[in-house]
């Protein structure tokens, strides 16, 4: 797309009004030293010193982070944090973006706050430490997201499903409930980026990487392009929706019942980390859709999207319409 294509997309993409479904997490970082020579008098243990602490929004708040990045008009949130100081740290970096967290629901006492703990390390990142991915989700807590979802529905642009944990807010049964619900409002588009139960989706766009697509279908990743096609073609036959796979370096593919379009990636020199690089894919996808783009324009704008995060080192990073414009 032209720089005045671009510009006029991102005007529409300022009106939209998208939701998110899913498992939010608080990303943790901070520096660690761990030889530092000094021993705690109370346990005799080594002491490690920690510093610049700093928090964003981790799973599916990177999606939204994402979108509020782009600029999307009105942004919401439909999932659960624990009364803990994570969960307070979440509402607070939705706070700050202008993110809708009305529907982020306060879970009850033993529910932690989904929460990865990144220590970093001059050579790279530390052992994680999760909080709360094995979280259980109260059948009543999640009629009450979906009673929250199909008022906010007529009222929403599009819709992002996400999928990521061990023990996720949207298991296989709970998606089935969810499309239901979907099917009544076909004026949302929906985008749904689920690691475990990609199959079960039905009419949504279903985005993947080349690792999701051949493990949902049982076979080897794909070598070549042609390859990746043919296993996307196979997976859009069971889902009935168009299938997008994010092929890393190789670019982005579209395929859907009445075309496949390809992106190779853009050549990017020096240090990446391409952690998240897939929430800004969902996010530049989702948004242009609902903006009315073509699938070709859409992966553009992706494609281009992602070459900007993953240059963003030690973050799960964003790209602003100021960056993305910026990208050759």
């Amino acid at each position: 797309m032209t720089h005045p294509e671009l510009t006029e997309l991102f005007d529409r993409i300022a009106t939209l009004r998208i939701g998110v479904i899913g498992d939010f997490a608080v990303d943790f970082y901070y520096e660690i030293e761990k030889k530092t020579g000094e021993t705690s008098l109370e346990t005799g243990l080594d002491v490690h010193w920690g510093r610049r602490p700093r928090t964003a929004p981790g799973g599916a708040g990177n999606v939204v982070q994402n979108l509020a990045a782009l600029g999307v008009g009105r942004v919401s949130t439909f999932g659960g944090v624990g009364d803990d100081l994570f969960g307070r740290e979440m509402r607070a970096l939705f706070d700050a973006q202008r993110v809708d967290a009305t529907h982020l629901r306060t879970m009850a006492p033993g529910w932690d706050t989904c929460t990865y703990t990144k220590p970093l390390r001059p050579e790279g990142e530390d052992h994680r430490l999760d909080f709360g991915t094995h979280n259980r989700l109260a059948a009543g807590d999640f009629g009450a997201l979906l009673g929250a979802l199909e008022t906010a529905l007529p009222h929403l642009d599009a819709l992002i499903l996400n999928q990521q944990f061990p023990n996720p807010l949207l298991n296989e049964a709970r998606l089935n409930r969810l499309l239901k619900l979907l099917a009544r409002f076909p004026a949302v588009r929906v985008v749904a980026d689920l690691r475990d139960f990609g199959k079960a989706v039905r009419g949504a766009t279903l985005k993947v990487n080349t690792a999701e697509l051949a493990r949902l279908l049982g076979e080897h990743p794909a070598p070549d392009l042609a390859t990746c096609v043919g296993q996307a073609q196979t997976l859009r036959r069971t889902t009935g929706g168009p299938v997008v796979v994010t092929r890393g370096a190789e670019g982005i593919l579209y395929v859907d019942d009445r075309e496949t379009t390809a992106v190779p990636g853009l050549r990017l020199t020096g240090p990446l980390d391409t952690v998240g690089a897939g929430d800004t894919v969902v996010a530049a996808l989702t948004a242009t859709l609902a903006a009315g783009a073509s699938p070709a324009q859409a992966l553009d704008l992706a494609n281009r999207a992602a070459a900007v995060t993953v240059q963003k080192l030690g973050q799960t990073g964003t790209a602003t319409a100021e960056e993305i414009l910026m990208v050759g």
